[in-house]
This record gives C-alpha cells, structure tokens and sequence, in this order.
C-alpha cells in the first residue's frame, strides 16, 4: 500500500520535473507510474486470509496492515490497512487514474508535466483516504488530494474554471474545516475508550 502510494507520489514529481526538457515524457511516466501501481496491486488481490486485528474490541481481517507510531504524544499512528472493499477502490482509482491519463494524451498541451504530477498527487491522495484508519491521517490524505484538484480545475478547467476553482477551494476547505472540528471532538470524547 505504502509502496503504491509511493509510486505515485514519485511518479507526479518525476513528472513534473521532467516537463522542462520533453514535453512527452510526462505522459509516459503518468502512464507508468500507474500501471506499475497496478502491479503492485496484483499481489494484494492474490493474498487469501490476512492478519487478523483487534481494534476497538472487534476482531477484523486485513489483506494488509501496517502500523507505526507517528505521533505518540497524541496517540495517533500511521495506520493503514487493506481489506476487500478497499482493495476493490483502490484497484478501481488506479483503473481510472490510467484511463484519465490515457483520455488527457492528446487533450493536455498546456503544462502537461503540472498536470500529469497533480493527477498522480490526487490519485495518491484518494489511494491514501481508502487506506489510512487513523482519523488524522485520513484528514491528511484528504487534504492532499483536495490540493491539486484545485489546480487541476484552476488550470485546465473549461468555462469559468477561476470561478469553479474558487468554489471548489471553499466549500471543500469548509467541509475540510467542519470534518477536523468533528474529529478532534470524536477524540476528546473517545479518548478515554481508545486511548
């Protein structure tokens, strides 16, 4: 999972980097770093069974799960886990992050790199929302994703696109906003149960 996300991430920076010198090669590497996130994927649907978890007094079954502390002080961990219906979005975000970067070929002639490492961040972004099971590195991932969605819209957005951008950025930063004040009350008032 972590691995996928990586990938991602990379590929967008790579990308990105890369516009200066060949306008073409950003495509490439949009279309490879999805496809070889595909085949990361592929093991991941193969695994039978999985590690069984106990979180919050229910036993549950994962593909994958990995956990690290990431900032102890407040209890929060850098918690991802895979189970089916996460590994279907998932399989379904790279199938359709690769047929949007397929659709975008010959569409995107402006920046094409730019776009190419905004689609790639927000594919991670969503890769990441389907994922983490730490409320606070959910809100991370859905904050890394609404980012360069903004530019996506902004950039090569159609008609009045700096008018649907703007609107884009305040009702998902309201939301965003409202979504931190009800996790932060979900954990005061949890805190006690879950620790």
């Amino acid at each position: 999972m972590i691995l996928i996300m990586t990938i991602l991430f990379l590929g967008g920076l790579a990308a990105w980097l890369i516009e200066t010198w060949n306008k073409n090669l950003p495509r490439w590497i949009a279309v490879g770093s999805c496809a070889i996130a595909g085949l990361f994927l592929i093991p991941l649907t193969l695994t039978s069974g999985g590690e069984s978890i106990v979180m919050a007094g229910v036993s549950s079954t994962w593909i994958e799960h990995v956990e690290v502390a990431w900032i102890p002080r407040f209890g929060i961990n850098f918690v991802f886990a895979l189970d089916g219906l996460s590994l279907l979005m998932v399989g379904l975000t790279l199938f359709l992050g690769f047929v949007a970067v397929i659709s975008s070929w010959d569409e995107i002639d402006h920046r094409p790199g730019f776009f190419q490492f905004n689609l790639l961040w927000t594919l991670a972004g969503v890769v990441g929302v389907f994922v983490a099971l730490d409320l606070f590195l959910f809100f991370f991932f859905w904050e890394v994703m609404l980012i360069p969605m903004y530019f996506l819209i902004a950039i090569w957005g159609h008609e009045n696109k700096s008018y649907a951008a703007m609107k884009f950025f305040l009702f998902t930063q309201i939301s965003s906003l409202i979504m931190l004040v009800a996790i932060l009350v979900l954990v005061l008032t949890n805190s006690s149960i879950s620790g």
